[in-house]
């Protein structure tokens, strides 16, 4: 099963779809990820949440490198 992925900030629908598409495509692990999106998002931190007992691994995609506010329209 694919990690979820928590997408930072929110508003940006190109990273989600990037990230979703490379994690579709082979992406295995958070740096795998995180070198992929390298050449559009030369900032881009990913990082897997690790809490015990968590039955769904989940990780945060953050475009700047750390949690910034998402952009408002």
């Amino acid at each position: 099963m694919p990690p979820t992925l928590m997408v930072n900030p929110r508003s940006d629908l190109e990273l989600t779809e990037r990230a979703i598409t490379l994690v579709h495509n082979g992406a295995r692990t958070p740096g795998e990820l995180e070198d992929a999106l390298r050449d559009r998002y030369p900032r881009v931190k990913v990082r897997e949440r690790s809490l015990s007992h968590e039955p769904v691994t989940v990780w945060y995609v953050y475009r700047e490198g750390s949690w910034i506010p998402s952009e408002t329209n």
